[in-house]
C-alpha cells in the first residue's frame, strides 16, 4: 500500500539552526497566529531520515480558516487532505482511496491544531524560546510526537514560516510556507469533502 504524507501526523535528531543551549523558557502564555481567522498560500514539505537523508519532497497549497478548517493540497501526488471542523478526509486520487479519521483538539495526537485552534501551547508542552523560533516538547507521551518547531519571519509574527516535526522513530517533517495571504474570504465549499463513487473508505 503506498504510504500517505499526511503532513501533519506523519512524522532533527539535528538540524544547524536549532542551537539548545541558547534556549529560555517561555513564561507568557504562547498564542499561535492571535488575530489571523484565515490563511492561504504554498508549501514545500521534506521528510527526512535521523540521518537527514531526504525521503520525500512536495509541493503544494494550502488554506486553513478557524477553528479546525482545512485543505491542503499535494501537487505531485494527487493527494488532498480536508478538515471540515470535525472530521479529517485524506484523499488519495491515484489509489482510489479515502482515509477519515476523527479532529482531536490535542495538539500531541494531531499537530494542525497548533494552526486551527486557539490553544494556549504551555497547557500541552514545555515551550522553550529562541529570538522566533519556539520548541515544543508534548507534556504526555500520547502518539509518536517528539518535539515541534516554530519558526517566524523577524518580519512577521502573523504565520509561522516554518513547521518541523520530530517523531518517535527520528523522522522529521519540515513544513516551509510562503506566499501567505492573511485574513482573506473562503468559501465554506473548500473544506467540504464529498467521497467519490468506487473508492475505498477506511475509518482511524
Amino acid at each position: 500500500m503506498k504510504r500517505f504524507f499526511y503532513p501533519f501526523y506523519i512524522l532533527l535528531s539535528c538540524l544547524s539552526f536549532w542551537s539548545v543551549a541558547s534556549w529560555t523558557s517561555a513564561q507568557e502564555p504562547i498564542l499561535i497566529l492571535e488575530g489571523v481567522e484565515s490563511a492561504a498560500g504554498e508549501f514545500e514539505q521534506i521528510i527526512r531520515e535521523q540521518d537527514g537523508y531526504v525521503v520525500d519532497r512536495q509541493t503544494g497549497s494550502f488554506v486553513i480558516q478557524r477553528p479546525r478548517q482545512l485543505r491542503w493540497q499535494i501537487a505531485e501526488l494527487d493527494q488532498l487532505l480536508i478538515s471540515d471542523g470535525e472530521q479529517l478526509y485524506l484523499y488519495d486520487e491515484l489509489f482510489q482511496q479515502v482515509v477519515i479519521r476523527q479532529w482531536s483538539s490535542n495538539p500531541a495526537q494531531n499537530p494542525a491544531a497548533i494552526l486551527l485552534e486557539e490553544n494556549d501551547l504551555q497547557e500541552w508542552a514545555r515551550i522553550e524560546q529562541q529570538g522566533q523560533n519556539y520548541l515544543l516538547t508534548p507534556f504526555e507521551d500520547l502518539g509518536s510526537i517528539l518535539e515541534v518547531h516554530l519558526s517566524f519571519s523577524t518580519d512577521s509574527q502573523d504565520f509561522p514560516e516554518q513547521l518541523t516535526i520530530l517523531d518517535a522513530t527520528g523522522q522529521t517533517t519540515e513544513i516551509r510556507f510562503s506566499e501567505v495571504q492573511i485574513n482573506g474570504e473562503h468559501p465554506d465549499e473548500l473544506f467540504r469533502f464529498q467521497i467519490p463513487a468506487d473508492v475505498e473508505v477506511l475509518y482511524e
